[in-house]
This record gives C-alpha cells, sequence and structure tokens, in this order.
C-alpha cells in the first residue's frame, strides 16, 4: 500500500515542492521545552528586560496614494449624495406647488360633455369640455396641463408659472390661428 504522501501527489491535491518542504521542516513532538531554571540564585529574582516600544510603519508613497484617493473619492460620493438629496428636494418642492396652483385654478366642470381632442408627443389625448370651454380653448384663453393622470383646463397665466416653476412640464395651449 501506497504512502499518504503518494496519494495525495496522484490526487494532485499537493505538489512535489510542498512534500520535499514538509520533509524537511522538523515535527514538533509532544513535550514542551522549559527554560532551565538557575538552581544556584534562588534569592534574585529574575529580571525581565523592558519591552521595547514598536516603531511606527512608515507608510510608502503607494500607501499614502492610496489612503489619500480613498478619502477624496468618499468625499466626492458624499458631495454627490448631498447634491442628489437636495435635488430630490427641489423636484418634490416644484411639484408641490404646481399640483397646488392647478388645483386652485382648475376650470374643469362636471357637467361637461363635448370631447374635446388634442395631441401630446405621439398621442392623442381628449378632455371633457363645456361648448363655452371649447370656444376659450380654440381661441387659446384656456390652457390643458396634467394633475397626475387627470387633465384639466387653466388658465393661460397659471400656464406660464407652471413652466417657469419646471420648463419641462407639459402645458398645452393652443394659440388662435392667424388670416
Amino acid at each position: 500500500m501506497s504512502s499518504i504522501r503518494d496519494q495525495l501527489l496522484k490526487a494532485g491535491l499537493v505538489t512535489e515542492e510542498q512534500v520535499k518542504q514538509s520533509e524537511t521542516k522538523p515535527k514538533p513532538s509532544g513535550k514542551k521545552h522549559h527554560k532551565p531554571t538557575n538552581k544556584h540564585n534562588k534569592s534574585k529574582p529574575q529580571t525581565k528586560k523592558p519591552a521595547v516600544p514598536a516603531k511606527k510603519k512608515e507608510l510608502s508613497d503607494l500607501e499614502l496614494f492610496y489612503k489619500e484617493r480613498e478619502s477624496t473619492e468618499k468625499a466626492e460620493q458624499a458631495e454627490q449624495d448631498k447634491a442628489r438629496k437636495e435635488a430630490a428636494r427641489i423636484r418634490k418642492l416644484n411639484r408641490a406647488k404646481i399640483g397646488a396652483l392647478i388645483r386652485d385654478n382648475m376650470q374643469n366642470d362636471e357637467a361637461a360633455d363635448i370631447r374635446y381632442n388634442f395631441v401630446v408627443g405621439s398621442s392623442v389625448k381628449y378632455l371633457f369640455v363645456t361648448e363655452a370651454q371649447q370656444d376659450l380653448l380654440s381661441a387659446g384663453k384656456l390652457a390643458i396641463a396634467f394633475l397626475g393622470e387627470k387633465r384639466c383646463l387653466i388658465s393661460p397665466e397659471v400656464g406660464d408659472q407652471i413652466k417657469a416653476i419646471e420648463s419641462s412640464r407639459i402645458v398645452i395651449l393652443f394659440e388662435p390661428e392667424s388670416e
């Protein structure tokens, strides 16, 4: 039967170098080695040498560079997070202002029964209006804004205020055709 060493080599779990290295190392024995005590001078206590304080390891240039880079990256990340949070806070505040403007100036009529079609991007949307509102929309005296999924009739001045707060907000204002 082959030895464990041969079996490990065949299985590929160890290399020849590892086997040679393990053979050259002295194997620890089960006995503990004790320092011999001085039998002649029992009255003299042995004095220990004071421990030498460990010197602080000086960092290499590369280590300093990496530490500095890590701290600047953390600072930049914190700054980006702060800017992102501030932008989100401003968007939320603007959304609230626009929502309040639309709700306070909405001129929708629940009894409206005329379907008014308009185009947003490449899709056709509609809104139910009265005959008077239809005439005002065509004359450019009313505008359409969105409050969530709801389409709301507002005055053109309120539409301009909404555009001033958030220029990307969709406000539909019809210009009367000039003859």
